[in-house]
């Protein structure tokens, strides 16, 4: 058996979380440049708010009152999923973090019978550390765990238990193929032609005929569906990326060098943060910024450069560092930029890096790592941001932010 273990309307939850003002009401996330709907709660889905829905839509609904629209504030949103999956972490064996509001859970070896009360067990802990609403769904495939999570929603059920495939069969037999995890609109459409309209009708054809026609990876969804797990995760969930990125739009377009320096050092940050969270280090460091797209009377201009760092670093002083470096090379006067990013790549694990023999003996190094450490630690246990570089502070551009509270001028450029 396998469980899914999925945060409900996550990003609302999390903004609830912190306001619990706003339970009960409608209330909807918008995304990045609160262009369009990223979360709704389940009171503004029953007025009929649509994911993805544009946000001018609605306006009149908002400015009435009758809907709460929120800016996105994606750094809360991680802090808590961070908490959220040490939580499920805590019940069973293992997890596989599928995304920042579902997780995987491995409970090879775990009687039947005990499923339902540690799916409880998750959904309060949940619900009492972090003010979270959890649904979980525990099935023999990954594909029917999903089943499983949604049947529950549906039903309004905290945990949903599927045993076997007779049991599989008779759920199924309900569900739009539509819902099948992997199956997208244009596949829906050519199984609708063939006269596949439920997941019990997919299950029903032979295996042999979905393998000609669908491929391997319909073949798994087949095999997934008769209670053979068969979709393999473990690359979501491994230790070391090849790269990572931090980008933002900004709220509106920004000329502000300032501005823009601090957002850079905050996203330089977060992605030493996570370099250091798997264990790995870096050696190349990259900025980019790029103009509105949609402003057609502007030039379009999308700078960006690269440095090769004389050693491998995983310190946020010496990735800030170089993240900086490369805006003050890169950035154009009085050219107003819609959006900044940050990547570090050539990543490599700290176990396997071999020091120069200049390096071998400075004691610098080591307590660079000490302190890193002890500040990792301290922003962990009381929260992101309890320390963070001083260059991070700027004022708020023209009464905006874009999910980083601040409230200072930033060094003025050219000082460290």
């Amino acid at each position: 058996m396998i469980g899914l273990a999925d945060c409900n309307n996550f990003f609302v939850s999390c903004e609830r979380s912190v306001n619990r003002e706003l339970e009960g009401k409608p209330v909807v996330v918008l995304s990045n440049n609160d262009g369009c709907v990223v979360a709704r709660s389940n009171e503004s889905k029953r007025m009929g708010v649509r994911m993805g829905q544009p946000a001018f839509e609605l306006r009149d609904a908002i400015q009435s009152g009758r809907l709460i629209a929120l800016s996105g504030n994606h750094l809360l949103y991680r802090e808590i999923s961070l908490r959220v999956h040490d939580i499920f972490r805590s019940f069973v064996p293992a997890t596989i973090d599928y995304s920042v509001d579902e997780a995987f859970l491995d409970v090879k070896g775990i009687p039947v019978a005990h499923l339902a009360a540690i799916g409880e067990g998750i959904y309060v802990a949940c619900w009492k550390r972090e003010h979270i609403p959890v649904t979980i769904g525990f099935a023999p495939s990954k594909t029917l765990a999903k089943v499983a999570t949604e049947l529950a929603k549906k039903r309004g059920h905290r945990v949903s238990v599927i045993r076997d495939e007779a049991e599989a069969l008779s759920i199924i037999d309900k569900l739009p193929i539509s819902d099948l995890w992997g199956i997208g609109r244009r596949l829906t459409r050519r199984l609708y032609q063939m006269g596949i309209y439920t997941m019990g009708d997919f299950a029903r054809r032979p295996q042999a005929w979905v393998r000609k026609t669908l491929g391997i990876n319909g073949e798994r969804s087949w095999l997934e569906l008769h209670c053979q797990p068969c979709i393999e995760l473990a690359h979501v969930d491994r230790e070391l990326q090849d790269s990572i990125s931090e980008s933002r739009t900004f709220p509106e377009d920004v000329d502000d060098y300032d501005y823009i320096r601090a957002r850079v050092v905050i996203y330089a940050s977060d992605c030493a943060k996570k370099l250091r969270a798997m264990h790995g280090e870096c050696r190349s460091v990259g900025v980019f910024l790029r103009t509105n797209p949609f402003h057609p009377e502007r030039a379009c201009c999308r700078p960006e450069g690269v440095v090769q760092l004389s050693r491998y670093v995983s310190d946020t002083t010496s990735i800030t560092s170089a993240a900086l470096q490369i805006l003050d090379s890169i950035f154009v006067e009085d050219v107003p930029f819609k959006r900044a990013g940050v990547w570090i790549s050539d990543i490599i694990p700290s176990a396997a890096h071999t020091p120069s023999l200049f390096d071998l003996d400075d004691p610098k190094h080591e307590a660079l790592d000490k302190f890193m450490r002890a500040v990792d630690k301290i922003n962990g246990d009381v929260g992101h941001g309890s320390l963070s570089l001083a260059s991070q502070i700027v004022k708020v551009h023209r009464g905006h932010n874009d999910g980083y509270s601040s409230s200072f001028q930033a060094p003025k450029r050219g000082k460290n």
